[in-house]
């Protein structure tokens, strides 16, 4: 039923969208980047609040917090732009262009698009990050996985987030990081790009962490449709429709 309700969405939003003026889609689109880069950093206890994302992303410096935490929030909304250059210009997702995705991710902040060479762990988690002399051949396999995917296109988008979250290839930013790569593969198929909030992030890890104990994708796969009907209802609401 969902997967029913999720492509009549779908195609009522292309309808629409042959019809509606561009710039209100453009502000749309805005709106939502702003939103998934509060999302996504709340979630890393980055403090801008959501106002304040908007006013950093419009190049206003912002005193009462971090360099650090403003970057964060400009390298992320520009790194998704990325992403959507790279779906608009058809460029395929290789390891050469997720390490590039995470070193506009930590730009200014620390050299990223390098393997780490420590052990990390993940505070609270059932399931930690290789060893990081095993992470080169984990990444490896992934890439070797996902040319060979049979899945359908949001399969193949939740599993591609969902190994980079468990490997943690890099020091920092893995959960961004992986959150962009799944919009990378859920723009790349016509489908639009989803923000997880920050009021549904221990049900997100609860999902997430089935996947790595169990290696049982279908809990955070039904997690992401789930999201996706929302932001489709929510673009539709957006557009009056």
């Amino acid at each position: 039923m969902d997967k029913e309700l999720l492509e009549v969405l779908r195609t009522n939003l292309k309808n629409v969208l042959s019809e509606v003026d561009q710039s209100k889609v453009d502000e749309v689109d805005e709106h939502f980047a702003t939103t998934y880069a509060y999302d996504a950093l709340g979630l890393c206890e980055n403090r801008i609040s959501k106002d304040n994302v908007n006013q950093s992303s419009n190049n206003k410096t912002l005193p009462d917090y971090s360099e650090r935490e403003q970057k964060e929030i400009i390298n992320h909304i520009n790194t998704y732009r990325f992403v959507e250059t790279m779906v608009k210009n058809q460029i395929s997702f290789n390891e050469e262009k997720l390490k590039d995705i995470h070193e506009r991710l930590v730009s200014g902040i620390f050299q990223g698009g390098i393997y780490r060479n420590v052990n990390i762990s993940i505070f609270g988690a059932a399931h930690q990050p290789p060893d990081h002399v095993k992470v080169y051949d984990r990444m490896s396999k992934f890439f070797a996985t996902l040319d060979e995917f049979k899945g359908t296109a949001i399969e193949k988008a939740v599993y591609a987030h969902a190994s980079i979250a468990k490997i943690h290839p890099f020091v920092d930013a893995n959960g961004r990081l992986a959150k962009l790569v799944l919009n990378y593969f859920l723009m790349s198929n016509d489908y639009l790009a989803i923000s997880i909030p920050q009021t549904a992030f221990s049900a997100y890890i609860a999902c997430l962490e089935i996947f790595k104990v169990e290696k049982d994708l279908k809990p955070l796969y039904a997690f992401f449709e789930g999201l996706l009907i929302k932001r489709y209802e929510s673009v539709l609401k957006e557009l009056d429709v």
